[in-house]
């Protein structure tokens, strides 16, 4: 009798030890996810490998892009948020392919791909370590995705546990320009966002 007891007992402990373990362990998704460093505007964000930090979040209804004495007009059934900041790798030199808006409601907007090949922005720049360079960041979202937003930036979106900023953003969604004009530069920086504030 004690012995059926006793084997009752281990059987109910290791049948609440498994359900534990099953309703307490991580998601593989979770396990295998970057390695988030975050932080706000006009702050440098420093994760493993590179350093962020942004000075200028601006939304348009409209984008102009002047480039080689051309200029192109650029609309959208949403917004453009045009995002500047500066970026730096920390140990080797890195690319930063992967950014993202992180709306409130947590719907991620990659970059956009319609003007990136007609002026120096990210993706496609090389980061050196300890040589701070300008980035630019230019997303096209709905309206109702601007208020609250946060910039999202990593070197890849491929690698598990690679590193991501996270840039929380001050921007409510109140203050669309009507339009900005993105001026492409000879020098350093290659850009100048108009009108200047």
């Amino acid at each position: 009798m004690m012995r059926m007891l006793r084997s009752a007992l281990a059987l109910l402990l290791a049948a609440a030890v498994l359900y534990g373990m099953q309703h307490t362990r991580p998601l593989y998704s979770d396990i295998t996810s970057p390695i988030v460093a975050s932080g706000g505007m006009n702050k440098r964000v420093e994760a493993r490998a590179f350093a962020l930090s942004l000075d200028s979040v601006r939304v348009a209804r409209v984008l102009n892009v002047e480039t080689f004495g051309k200029s192109k007009t650029y609309t959208s059934s949403g917004v453009w948020i045009v995002v500047e900041g500066d970026a730096e790798a920390k140990f080797e030199t890195l690319g930063l392919t992967a950014g993202e808006w992180l709306s409130r409601s947590g719907i991620r907007y990659v970059l956009t791909d319609r003007l990136w090949a007609t002026i120096e922005m990210m993706p496609g720049d090389v980061y050196q370590p300890r040589l701070p360079r300008r980035v630019l960041l230019v997303f096209e979202v709905p309206e109702d995705a601007v208020a609250g937003g946060t910039v999202v930036v990593a070197p890849t979106k491929l690698l598990p546990l690679d590193d991501e900023i996270r840039i929380a953003t001050t921007v409510s969604g109140k203050d669309i320009e009507p339009a900005i004009t993105i001026r492409r530069n000879q020098e350093r920086p290659p850009w100048t966002v108009l009108p200047q504030r």
